[in-house]
């Protein structure tokens, strides 16, 4: 079941820009994007990437995968196979740029609907857990699963509590 909770048009943009920066610059195209509902505000995963903005609203992207998908990204990206990283810093480094870039992408549609943005610059944490001071309101957060290379990537939108 769906559960769209965001902006339809902003969560389709979120989707196809995910779609477009993992075929155009990492080189995976994904099997399926689905949207799922985001209920809990926090966040435990082996690699979290947040990179927090403010402007219209204040919030912060959440992406979120395994260490074996975020140094095959990583990988992809520079054009090597995940063994030939030097270590699991390359990958996270490689990983904070493609929370850069999905964030970067959200931003167009974003300010594209009349609205102001300014972003901070992705924070990558390893088998962390994060709690963010999310709004209780459904509709400002929402959470894309990109099902790609055998794992999932969650990439999540949550405006803060004000």
């Amino acid at each position: 079941m769906t559960n769209e909770t965001l902006d339809p048009a902003l969560v389709e943009s979120l989707q196809d820009s995910a779609r477009e920066i993992l075929e155009t610059m990492v080189f995976m195209t994904p099997d399926n994007i689905e949207v799922v509902p985001e209920s809990s505000s926090v966040f435990r995963a082996e690699v979290v990437g947040l990179l927090g903005f403010t402007g219209t609203r204040s919030g912060t992207v959440v992406v979120r995968t395994t260490q074996d998908l975020a140094k095959t990204i990583a990988a992809k990206m520079l054009m090597m196979e995940p063994e030939e990283l030097g270590s699991m810093e390359e990958a996270c480094d490689g990983f904070g740029e493609l929370v850069n870039m999905l964030s970067g992408n959200f931003k167009n549609a974003w300010v594209a609907n009349g609205n102001v943005m300014d972003l901070s610059v992705p924070n990558v944490i390893l088998s962390g857990e994060v709690r963010l001071n999310m709004h209780s309101d459904p509709a400002l957060r929402t959470c894309v699963r990109i099902h790609v290379g055998g794992g999932q990537l969650d990439v999540g939108i949550h405006f803060e509590a004000v």
